[in-house]
């Protein structure tokens, strides 16, 4: 269970005046990129002690909470006999299907071999 957390009073001494944008986010002042006036994780203090005390963060001058991107996910590539299995068994089926006429070809073709390989002659 958790449990209501205290907070320093220098945190809470920081909710009480309003503070620009730039102590919150990095900016480029010329050619140089200055850091914020509070890192991320006094930023994440300041915000629940916030929402401790009833204060609203926008009220402080803190930007919005930035929203967490989704992940985007595609599905496993898997192994390839499992991504063929759908396509092999439709074309095992198909030939099933004409199974009983290439049979018949074949029967016809040895009777056909045997015919040319038998002798004319009587005995």
């Amino acid at each position: 269970m958790a449990t209501v957390r205290e907070f320093s009073a220098k945190i809470l001494k920081r909710l009480e005046t309003k503070h620009p944008l730039t102590s919150f986010k990095v900016t480029a002042i010329g050619n140089k990129w200055r850091p914020g006036k509070y890192s991320l994780r006094q930023q994440a203090d300041m915000r629940k002690a916030c929402l401790i005390n009833g204060v609203d963060p926008k009220s402080i001058g803190m930007p919005e909470k930035p929203v967490k991107k989704v992940k985007q996910s595609k599905p496993p590539k898997g192994h390839k006999q499992q991504r063929m299995y759908a396509q092999k068994q439709a074309a095992i089926e198909k030939n099933l299907q004409d199974m009983p006429e290439k049979i018949r070809k074949w029967k016809e073709g040895l009777a056909a071999e045997k015919a040319k390989t038998k002798s004319s002659l009587p005995f």
